[in-house]
């Protein structure tokens, strides 16, 4: 399967954040509690637009500045294909979270070295199918199955960090 054209063919839909807006500042309390006032929590997330036939959504977060390539801090899925707003620190019930670039389930907040900005992407896939991965599923296999089962997607991505150190 060629993951190229299939991802070219997939519609996009939008995401918005009641707390940041598209290529700004994410606010410093979604980082990690490394910088004064992080909280590490997942920030508020809206979407529409969605495909029709969508059963399902994952998210995936990911910073394409880290030093090692492309660092994927969060994997979810089962989503319910109904919902179209993710709280801020959400819990949501039923659904599954692959590993992380860290090898650990969960959410790994934005913490960018001191000194670096870097970008954080949201990206939510809108899936064909229930979640397609199961609980502690390594990262490929997780981005695998995404990848497999994407009818859309949508994107909103904020900065986090200081360019200058203090």
């Amino acid at each position: 399967l060629d993951r190229t054209s299939t991802a070219e063919l997939s519609g996009w839909f939008t995401v918005t954040s009641p707390v940041f807006r598209d290529g700004l500042d994410l606010p410093t309390r979604y980082g990690c509690t490394t910088y004064s006032g992080g909280t590490g929590q997942t920030p508020p997330l809206r979407w529409s637009g969605t495909p029709a036939g969508t059963r399902s959504f994952a998210i995936v977060m990911d910073d394409p500045d880290a030093e090692t390539g492309a660092y994927v801090h969060w994997v979810i899925g089962g989503i319910d294909g109904t919902t179209q707003l993710l709280g801020e620190g959400a819990r949501l019930n039923n659904t599954v979270e692959g590993l992380n670039t860290s090898e650990k389930v969960g959410y790994s907040p934005p913490c960018p070295p001191k000194g670096e900005r870097h970008r954080y992407r949201f990206t939510i896939y809108a899936l064909n199918t229930e979640a397609p991965f199961r609980s502690g599923a390594s990262l490929q296999d997780s981005l695998d199955a995404i990848a497999d089962h994407t009818v859309g997607r949508g994107r909103i991505t904020g900065y986090f960090g200081n360019e200058q150190s203090p």
